[in-house]
């Protein structure tokens, strides 16, 4: 009997968790949608200018960790 609460517990907090990272991964979407939206805005109405295009001559490095 106690073997069967513990896993009850057990599966019980790994639902909470998958429902936890539900909400969190929708939340994520989202935020991705908005940034990639308003960047697109940006492109879209923003003038460049020599302050800008000197820091494009500047090398970067980009690390997706």
């Amino acid at each position: 009997m106690k073997n069967h609460y513990l896993l009850t517990q057990i599966t019980d907090i790994l639902m909470q968790l998958y429902e936890k990272g539900l909400d969190v991964l929708k939340r994520i979407r989202k935020s991705k949608k908005e940034i990639s939206s308003n960047l697109l805005e940006a492109i879209r109405t923003r003038l460049l200018t020599d302050e800008d295009i000197s820091h494009l001559k500047k090398p970067i490095q980009v690390r997706l960790t």
